[in-house]
């Protein structure tokens, strides 16, 4: 009886590996890496030209993205992600909804390919001094060549060039 039970089972497994051997080989994925540009990364607003902490209306940072890349039709491929953001609402603020802007770009070396320009809403409402937030999925389609697996997408906040300068005075600083 033991027998019997194990080759029905037997039978029945038989199709499921056959189909598996049946499969070819997955076509290869050519996916742009997607990261945070980290000179881009942390945004600080001040009241001013002053970098006194006491100054400060604003201090946003990019937390992360995260995502994947799956097949999107016979020739093309699906970067879809999402973006982490966090910030702290300055004691020079009196404001309850801050907006920034961000940037997705799709580049290969130095050479911008595309750039569109986002805003991000942080809701300091009800007291609070800390917010978070966090995009809907972004969907970007690549052909699949080995040109797009050279590619990145980069994400960071755009700012002007006295808010790249304090941004970076506040990298050294950290």
């Amino acid at each position: 009886m033991l027998v019997t039970r194990y080759a029905r089972f037997i039978v029945l497994l038989a199709p499921i590996g056959l189909a598996a051997c049946a499969g070819g080989k997955a076509p290869a994925l050519y996916c742009p890496q997607v990261a945070v540009l980290q000179q881009a990364s942390r945004m600080v607003l001040t009241k001013g030209d002053s970098d006194d902490v006491a100054a400060q209306t604003l201090d946003a940072r990019i937390t992360g993205v995260a995502g994947r890349c799956s097949h999107a039709g016979k020739s093309m491929e699906m970067v879809k992600f999402r973006i982490g953001f966090a910030a702290t609402n300055g004691p020079a603020s009196r404001l309850a909804v801050q907006t920034l802007p961000y940037f997705i770009a799709i580049v290969q070396g130095d050479h911008i390919i595309s750039k569109r320009v986002f805003a991000v809403r942080f809701d300091f409402r009800n007291g609070a001094d800390q917010a978070v937030a966090t995009t809907t999925p972004i969907k970007l389609s690549f052909p699949r060549a080995p040109r797009s697996g050279a590619q990145q997408v980069l994400v960071g906040f755009q700012m002007n060039a006295a808010e790249r300068e304090r941004a970076s005075g506040a990298a050294a600083a950290r």
